[in-house]
């Protein structure tokens, strides 16, 4: 997976540098630099998440016989992602405004074992797509954007809960919507191109869904899983921009 993410992200890095440079270009001698247009680019970096469950339901990985053990449990993760952009900026004097979409393979993997049955149960989480699309507005001055955004973002989360003792297994993705606030700033270091850092935070609620449990006994004591996830992701990437026309 991890080779998979940086490919992903060196791909579209290269695909935002694809239209023919001369070396000379990458030294931009022009009085000044201008943000307006579309513009494709790449990122790679890291992040961190933190994520509530809740359980909604008595089933088999949270009661024992009739009774409810516990109700909500913690898994955070944290690893590498990287993807690419596509965006356009309208420019009015120092003041740039925009809208961009994103996508990125994340390696977000997190496993605790079980606060209610430790010695038999591990539960494990992937976040395996990151989107957003996002407004930005931002100020330029010299090479310099400087900018802060927010929109939507959504994922893709796998959750596996899994008892070896027995053995019975409950596992499922959906999908999370949520919203996305961050900042960053760009410098322009040739025609078009310019490398900037971007920090980022995610909020993501699954909604109540059923974990597929075709292992899961009926009855007192079992029961198949209805969680609910509230998932927090907070990441730093660096980003490689061409705009187009410049």
């Amino acid at each position: 997976m991890t080779y998979r993410l940086l490919a992903l992200g060196v791909g579209a890095t290269l695909l935002a540098a694809a239209t023919p440079v001369a070396a000379g270009d990458f030294v931009d001698t022009s009085p000044g630099v201008q943000w307006g247009g579309f513009y494709v680019g790449g990122q790679l970096g890291g992040a961190w998440n933190e994520t509530d469950w809740h359980y909604e339901n008595h089933n088999w990985f949270n009661t024992l016989g009739p009774a409810l053990v516990i109700s909500n449990f913690d898994i955070d993760g944290s690893g590498i992602m990287g993807g690419g952009q596509l965006g356009f900026n309208y420019q009015t004097g120092a003041w740039v405004f925009g809208i961009e979409g994103s996508a990125a393979g994340t390696e977000l993997d997190g496993s605790i074992r079980s606060p209610f049955f430790p010695a038999s149960d591990r539960y494990t989480m992937d976040v395996s797509w990151l989107t957003t699309v996002t407004g930005r507005v931002g100020y330029a001055w010299d090479r310099w954007l400087a900018y802060a955004k927010g929109g939507w973002a959504g994922a893709d989360i796998e959750l596996d809960l899994f008892d070896r003792g027995t053995p019975v297994r409950a596992r499922s993705s959906t999908w999370a919507d949520g919203y996305t606030l961050g900042g960053g700033a760009e410098y322009a270091f040739g025609h078009g191109f310019s490398l900037g850092v971007e920090y980022a935070y995610v909020d993501l609620d699954t909604g109540n869904f059923t974990v597929r449990c075709p292992t899961c006994p009926p009855g007192i004591g079992g029961g198949v899983p209805i969680v609910n996830g509230d998932i927090e992701i907070q990441s730093v990437t660096a980003r490689l921009n061409y705009r187009f026309g410049q």
